[in-house]
């Protein structure tokens, strides 16, 4: 592995700190006295633009004041392609006509692509910058989810190119959050674990911050979990309640202490208003308006929470599992960090603190946390202060190629910091070969194909040596924003190939979130497949190098016995000839000296 080099910019340059978000979007910037500012809009409303865009009659509106067609939760679509949402369903109406590329409805024939969607959400978060200050937003450092993969990560930074804006880093949320919590300033060195549940998505990521740098040691998560999921079930209750009332099973309520979620429908908008006042208080009576007819009823914090509750204990149980695969134990871990603004759900805490007692750090708003370490990490990149930080991200996924028989070789392991750079030898499989395919793929399987490929090249220009004696490097470089560039060396010829992995049809989001266990799950079967391919591999080599170097022939009906056992898959069967067709070529070999 290579050493991590930091180098530091000549001069302080202004670069913003951006939290893209799901549900909600906040840029801010760190001011001369050292002061966090994050920008608001005009008319006073607070740092956050809602994720939203829509267009009426041609004019585009962004964030606040949008029509009930707005599109919404857009980042789910980020590095997706059309085959990827054939896996899920979407709330979206999509171009199908499109080919490989997602473009969703915005307006009678006005389709955008997820990339120019966000770019929009981008611009009016930079708005607000040249507004309040004049200045353009040039430079900045974005947040990611912990498991965005490589085309999710691609397509943000493209959305920033659209936008104007170079993106300086892309850091992980969670990793982001644990700087706005000043933990490092008071030397509390040790394990944290930063609980991120936003709008779409659900991250866990535990750090070790030692001497001011934060080392993430392992991530978890689950990308279809969110607050926009306790909305959903908070809906089913208002629908029940409604259905129920149509039956004529409920009668009005008085209305006192009622708030009015909508006067147009139950929208995203206004459940999260329901939501955001059972936080408070116990209890509520609401008034909605669905199919035109207006529901006045109540709701109580007690069904909310029965509700969400199996939803909850999911996330606690990623939790656990996610300090567990590193080995260490809930009482290794010294405080817990909250993002996002789910985590003001009173069931959210109470189940963290049943789980970790009173480490809960609530310094900050769960809303800014992310935005604030942004616009930190930005201003460490290029202040000359020695009062700096160090983030050190994981890879979330094991990176790796191909071999013969199928079987997966791991170049860099998952929860590897970043940045990093490993070097694996390889060498030719047959005589005279010239040429290597290389496949790169991404997951903890043992074979090829229950990993994700995510690019295939062909080093050419390899010199016809015997089987075995061409020296092939392959070397896998992960930036500290996640992106890989692969490069494949023949050593005596110095030939290379270079690429950087860029496909637009990376991982689904449900084979992210699933990778893991279901690598853990087929432990016992992965093992056997990979011993099964590597007996394969290995006799046919055996077989070759016999018929090369023998023609006697009591070797004849052994090289035959093994032939056969390859048809099948018995490890058993095919070890047991290839040990009998070794022993009887040494006979031989040692009566012939």
């Amino acid at each position: 592995m290579r050493p991590i080099q930091i180098s530091e910019p000549s001069s302080r340059e202004v670069v913003f700190g951006i939290d893209l978000g799901t549900t909600n979007s906040l840029i801010a910037m760190v001011n001369e006295a050292g002061n966090i500012k994050i920008f608001e809009d005009e008319q006073g409303r607070g740092g956050i633009l809602p994720s939203v865009v829509s267009y009426e009659d041609g004019v585009l509106k962004t964030g606040y004041n949008v029509s009930q067609n707005a599109i919404y939760s857009i980042k789910r679509l980020m590095g997706k392609s059309i085959d990827d949402l054939s896996k899920e369903n979407t709330h979206f109406t999509i171009d199908y006509e499109s080919e490989k590329v997602i473009r969703v409805k915005c307006a009678e024939e006005k389709y955008l692509t997820p990339v120019e969607i966000s770019a929009e959400i981008l611009k009016a978060l930079c708005d607000r910058v040249t507004k309040s200050t004049g200045m353009r937003v040039k430079k900045a450092v974005i947040t990611v989810p912990a498991y965005f993969d490589d085309a999710a990560r691609n397509a943000t930074k493209y959305a920033a190119k659209l936008a104007g804006i170079e993106v300086l880093r892309l850091i992980n949320e969670p990793t982001a959050a644990a700087l706005s919590y000043s933990i490092e300033k008071n030397n509390n060195s040790g394990m944290y674990a930063v609980y991120d549940l936003g709008g779409g998505t659900f991250d866990i990521s535990i750090l070790k911050l030692h001497q001011g740098v934060f080392q993430v040691l392992a991530v978890g998560g689950d990308t279809k979990l969110g607050g926009d999921d306790f909305d959903r079930l908070l809906s089913s209750i208002v629908l029940d309640k409604y259905r129920e009332k149509s039956a004529g099973v409920i009668k009005q309520l008085d209305s006192k202490n009622w708030i009015s979620v909508s006067s147009t429908g139950m929208t995203v908008t206004g459940l999260r208003s329901v939501k955001e006042y059972l936080s408070k208080n116990t209890s509520g009576i609401f008034k909605f308006n669905i199919n035109g007819e207006m529901l006045e009823c109540e709701i109580t914090r007690k069904e909310f929470e029965q509700a969400i509750g199996p939803l909850v204990n999911k996330t606690i149980n990623i939790v656990t599992r996610t300090i567990n695969d590193i080995d260490l134990k809930i009482d290794d871990i010294k405080g817990i960090i909250l993002v996002g603004g789910s985590t003001r759900v009173p069931l959210v805490k109470e189940s963290l603190a049943r789980l970790f007692g009173d480490k809960i750090l609530s310094d900050v708003d769960p809303d800014k946390a992310v935005v604030s370490g942004a616009a930190l990490q930005a201003y460490y990149l290029t202040s000359k202060s020695k009062d700096r930080n160090v983030l050190l991200d994981v890879l979330p996924l094991s990176l790796g190629i191909e071999t013969m028989g199928g079987i997966v070789e791991k170049i860099i392991p998952r929860n590897t910091p970043l940045p990093v750079s490993e070097t694996k030898e390889f060498t030719t499989y047959v005589d005279g070969q010239t040429a290597m395919k290389i496949r790169v793929c991404q997951g903890e399987r043992e074979m090829i194909g229950d990993n994700k490929s995510l690019a295939e090249f062909e080093l050419k220009g390899i010199p016809p040596l015997p089987a075995g004696f061409a020296k092939i490097e392959i070397e896998f470089t992960v930036g500290v924003d996640g992106i890989l560039t692969v490069t494949a060396r023949e050593k005596t010829t110095g030939v290379e190939q270079i690429i950087e992995v860029n496909s637009s049809s990376g991982l689904s989001e449900a084979d992210i979130q699933n990778m893991v266990n279901k690598s853990i799950e087929s432990f016992n079967e992965d093992i056997k497949a990979r011993s099964l391919a590597e007996a394969k591999v290995n006799a046919n080599k055996l077989i070759r190098l016999i018929e090369n170097l023998s023609s006697d022939e009591r070797l004849k009906t052994l090289l035959q016995n093994v032939r056969d056992t390859l048809q099948g898959n018995d490890l058993d069967e095919i070890n047991d000839a290839v040990a009998k067709l070794e022993n009887a070529s040494l006979e031989l070999y040692e009566s012939a000296r």
